[in-house]
């Protein structure tokens, strides 16, 4: 993976319950959908200073899916042992990160602020379910109809490492 992407309202007119609207949520574990982000998440405008994380998520956890002999396995992640990956990667070279992962920026949730703590960078996230349209639009709300939900941006807090 490259620096600049991992893993806006749009036009919704003529949009049925069964479009490919990808929802970033890990409710999609198993149903072979995991490739299928990151094709979707290839499409989402840039925000300049951003490189993108795209992962399935909830407020805790991150989630990603690795291939196997019998197809495609989740493998779930916490702050830890993604910064480790991202740490490792020869491209990102630092900087801050936007998730574009459900829920990964919940109040109820812990995972972008202890990434930001653990990176000591910025981190943009999602506050609700993510979900991203085949052109690359995306919405944040409990469907891909409900554009109520926003970007949060964490900072790394002093003294805190990310647990």
């Amino acid at each position: 993976m490259g620096a600049g992407f991992y893993g806006g309202f749009g036009d919704t007119k003529g949009a049925r319950e069964n479009d490919d609207v990808i929802t970033l949520d890990s409710t999609l574990v198993g149903n072979g959908r995991g490739s299928a982000l990151a094709v979707v998440a290839k499409r989402v405008k840039k925000e300049e200073g951003y490189t993108d994380v795209a992962v399935h998520g909830a407020p805790d956890s991150i989630s990603v899916f690795i291939k196997t002999k019998l197809g495609e396995k989740e493998v779930v992640l916490d702050q830890r042992r993604l910064a480790k990956f991202l740490k490792n990667d020869k491209g990102y070279s630092g900087g801050k990160i936007r998730l574009l992962s459900c829920k990964t920026g919940s109040v109820t949730g812990s995972f972008a602020q202890n990434l930001a703590n653990k990176m000591g960078v910025v981190v943009r996230a999602p506050s609700d379910t993510l979900h991203i349209y085949p052109n690359g639009k995306m919405v944040i709300g409990p469907t891909p109809f409900s554009n109520t939900g926003k970007w949060i941006d964490y900072y790394p807090m002093k003294g805190k490492k990310g647990k």
